[in-house]
């Protein structure tokens, strides 16, 4: 199987970012979004960690705003420029020159059946792939998606999750497109904390990749700490993509149609999860609601430590 990640990094990005490619995923391409900073730190991001994984990956730029409302951003969670502004020094490689759009369009006609998109920013690139060529959505396998709510407990609204909130148009088009969707919700993530000893492995070791992660994701630790009441780190999108990596990570899951609000005044972002099947929709996801905690933290620490 081939994965495009599409991306908007962000400290847990980075994390998602490694464990894939560290554990294996066949990762041909990496499509940047707006989203916790702004595309032109997005794409810095990527491009530093592909330098650092020592990886050929290509990083394409893709969307720059929402396809409605203006951007949203997370810096009170990821600093500035979405590596914790640690003053990391800037990329060597250049970009692709393809836009991220084009590449996801491409690849779906390159591989079609064969390849996967492992979501783990706002899906505007994802609905523009769509938008622009809808015979792709019988071409992609399926779509780990690290966003939205499994019981509309938000971190940026009421009742909405920040890479759907960023963008409910996308989200809408997104889920409504026929893919196939494991969707690894807010709530699950909160579940999955990594643990302070295991963080401590990290720092124990002599690999680079760690150093590096260390060193960008010291306000994450420091939020966990404040809004969780635990010690250790809060990594949604390392979530997605440990279960990218073996969907068998997951302990709990339910099958079954998921919306998206785009209107209202308290619920716009909202993912509207189909519990008791009361829409008369067909089912469209496959909504994550918890994981092995021991697992994934060994997938991350082998990963991150290689």
């Amino acid at each position: 199987m081939k994965w495009i990640i599409d991306t908007d990094p962000g400290i847990d990005d980075a994390a998602a970012i490694i464990t894939a490619i560290r554990s294996g995923l066949d990762v041909i391409a990496i499509t940047a979004v707006h989203g916790n900073t702004p595309l032109k730190f997005t794409t810095r991001n990527a491009l530093i960690l592909t330098e650092v994984l020592d990886v050929p990956t290509p990083v394409h730029a893709g969307a720059e705003r929402p396809l409605l409302q203006p951007p949203l951003a997370a810096a009170e969670v990821h600093g500035s420029d979405g590596f914790g502004d640690a003053g990391l020094p800037p990329p060597k490689r250049a970009l692709a020159t393809q836009h991220a759009v084009d590449r996801i369009i491409e690849a779906a006609h390159q591989y079609p059946g064969n390849l996967s998109i492992l979501a783990v920013g706002p899906l505007t690139n994802v609905a523009l792939a769509i938008a622009k060529d809808r015979s792709i959505t019988g071409k992609i396998h399926q779509l780990v998606i690290m966003g939205g709510t499994s019981h509309a407990q938000g971190n940026t609204s009421i009742v909405g999750e920040f890479n759907v909130l960023a963008d409910p148009e996308a989200a809408a088009i997104v889920f409504e497109a026929g893919i196939p969707i494991t969707l690894v919700p807010w709530e699950t993530t909160t579940k999955a904390v990594i643990p302070a000893a295991a963080l401590e492995r990290l720092r124990g070791s002599a690999s680079p990749v760690a150093e590096m992660f260390l060193t960008i994701s010291k306000p994450l630790r420091e939020i966990t700490r404040r809004f969780l009441g635990a010690e250790g780190m809060v990594l949604c999108d390392l979530v997605a993509a440990a279960v990218a990596v073996d969907a068998g990570i997951m302990t709990e899951h339910v099958h079954t149609y998921v919306g998206v609000e785009t209107g209202g005044t308290l619920a716009r972002g909202l993912t509207a999860v189909d519990y008791a099947r009361l829409s008369g929709r067909q089912p469209n996801a496959t909504v994550c609601l918890g994981v092995d905690v021991g697992k994934l933290t060994d997938l991350f620490v082998q990963a991150i430590t290689a």
